[in-house]
């Protein structure tokens, strides 16, 4: 097996808002999360490294950033609201996805953050 074929083995759910809904006031609201599988996926560290970037916030808190990339077939419907649900891990999509389709491994591929603590 492959090292990315290692890498990306993972099953991954991108969770996002539902279709707007009224709420009582007949305000619209977002509706309840729904949750995709994405299927040979991972989240990564970025560049290939084995060490990822992270943060700790020296504020007398006990906050740690973490960031990853989330790697993903080509396709795969991500977007910049998204949360990347990993196990009991969620990351936060950063921005917009981008797409590597002429590559011997095409590919979609999102910057994630995880903040703890």
């Amino acid at each position: 097996m492959s090292l990315i074929a290692a890498l990306l083995s993972e099953t991954c759910y991108i969770r996002r808002p539902g279709p707007r809904v009224r709420d009582s006031t007949g305000s619209y609201v977002a509706g309840p999360p729904v949750e995709i599988r994405v299927d040979n996926c991972g989240v990564i560290s970025p560049y290939g490294v084995t060490v990822g970037s992270s943060s700790e916030t020296a504020d007398a808190s006990e906050t740690v950033e973490t960031r990853r990339v989330f790697a993903a077939p080509l396709g795969t419907d991500v977007r910049p609201a998204d949360r990347i649900v990993r196990g009991n891990e969620v990351w936060e999509v950063i921005g917009r996805p981008t797409i590597f389709p002429l590559t011997s491994l095409a590919r979609v591929e999102a910057a994630v953050r995880e903040v703890t603590g």
